[in-house]
């Protein structure tokens, strides 16, 4: 029986693994809660993405429906989506959006959801 490689899960024995680090927009939740309750969104839920493109994801609710805002690290795009009673996401406003930390971010989401406030009170 000929040789076969060995696969270690977790690293080969004797080496420290990395611990992961926290991404970096857990630190922009505080800030992204406040914008969004400033618009009239309460936030139900925030997660930041790990993984190279970064990204993160807000659950909001406003009169009883059901929004969720998130930015795309991969795509740059922020977007605020409705839940649809059949089921998915609707697109209700979308922007491109680089990445320039919590000031850049908070200036976004206060552009998209009061756009959003406008729209429905028209």
């Amino acid at each position: 029986m000929a040789e076969q490689p060995v696969f270690w899960l977790g690293g080969k024995p004797g080496k420290k693994a990395q611990q992961r680090q926290p991404p970096e927009a857990e630190r922009y939740e505080p800030a992204l809660r406040e914008a969004c309750t400033a618009c009239g969104y309460d936030v139900d839920e925030y997660v930041a993405a790990q993984g190279g493109f970064g990204g993160w994801l807000a659950h909001l609710d406003r009169s009883g429906t059901r929004y969720r805002l998130f930015w795309s690290g991969k795509s740059r795009e922020l977007k605020l989506e409705q839940f649809r009673e059949r089921g998915g996401w609707q697109t209700v406003r979308e922007s491109v959006t680089p990445d320039e930390g919590i000031p850049g971010f908070v200036d976004a989401v206060h552009t998209l959801l009061q756009s959003d406030a406008a729209d429905s009170t028209s």
